[in-house]
């Protein structure tokens, strides 16, 4: 048994068997996927976590494959088999219909991700190789804007930190693990490798949204051209359909952005002014719009 005790234990997966799926769009899953690893790789420059990390792994790699979802796995094991295994599981996301449309266009490197868990499984120490596998990692999930690209890049680079430049790295990644998967069963055994190695930076400002991120599905000529009823001019179109996304993940709208979506915005504006009877109005037509989507 190691100093840490916590690192000999690995729990079944608590994201998934905590019924939180019906909360989770498939871009929470995809970033949930890149920040597992970011946070395994971190855990693997400290010696006595790398136990921990092995342990992990192979319960992640105990299947060969994870085509299928299986309700003894871990929750990487489970992230894994939504962005790569068995599409009948797409149906229990939030979103399933954006779902399906975003893993069709996700191409994910599965021979690297096995190859980088191996690595980690026979517990070996972090690698140069390891930084190019962690980035087509990256580039394979990128399917809206992300800010993870930039913890990415520093993990990547983690050995030719500075101690202040460290622990700046692994807060953003401890705060963005606790805001996308407080649930899950890598958060608690993350927060407390970050206390027993002193990584914790007060400096660092968390800015990671507390909320569900929608999957940021290309639109169809119609919806946008939808927009145009409202007021949108035809230039200002494409801009203004992305400004959701944008707002979406706790980032600031580019003023180029926030010009296009003002028409929309006015429309708001009048009417809040307009009274109580005319919000709830808008309230019925938008819970009529959601069902229709559906």
């Amino acid at each position: 048994m190691s100093d840490y005790k916590f690192f000999d234990f690995v729990n079944e997966g608590k994201l998934i068997r905590n019924n939180n799926m019906e909360r989770m769009t498939f871009t929470d899953v995809s970033d949930l996927v890149l920040l597992y690893f970011l946070a395994l790789q971190t855990m693997r420059y400290y010696p006595k976590a790398r136990m921990f990390v092995q342990s992990y792994a192979s319960e992640v790699l105990k299947w060969n494959d994870w085509t299928s979802h299986r309700n003894s796995g871990n929750d990487m094991y489970n992230l894994l088999s939504i962005i790569d295994g068995d599409k009948k599981i797409l149906e229990k996301l939030k979103d399933p219909k954006s779902a399906m449309l975003m893993r069709e266009r996700t191409h994910f490197p599965t021979l690297t991700a096995k190859r980088l868990l191996r690595d980690m499984t026979n517990n070996k120490a972090p690698s140069l190789q390891d930084a190019g596998d962690i980035m087509k990692i990256d580039n394979s999930l990128k399917n809206g804007v992300t800010s993870y690209s930039v913890i990415r890049r520093k993990v990547s680079n983690y050995v030719r930190m500075n101690n202040l430049e460290r622990k700046d790295t692994v807060t953003r990644l401890e705060n963005a693990l606790k805001a996308r998967g407080r649930n899950s069963d890598l958060v608690d055994y993350f927060t407390m490798f970050v206390m027993s190695y002193d990584l914790e930076s007060a400096r660092t400002r968390d800015t990671e949204p507390m909320v569900s991120i929608p999957d940021p599905v290309e639109a169809d000529v119609k919806d946008i051209n939808m927009l145009r009823l409202l007021g949108v001019p035809t230039k200002d179109l494409p801009f203004a359909y992305k400004a959701l996304s944008i707002v979406s993940r706790g980032q600031a709208l580019p003023p180029r952005f926030a010009q296009a979506y003002r028409p929309i915005m006015q429309i708001i504006d009048d009417i809040v002014k307009a009274g109580p009877g005319y919000v709830n109005l808008l309230r019925q037509v938008h819970n009529k719009a959601k069902i229709a989507k559906n």
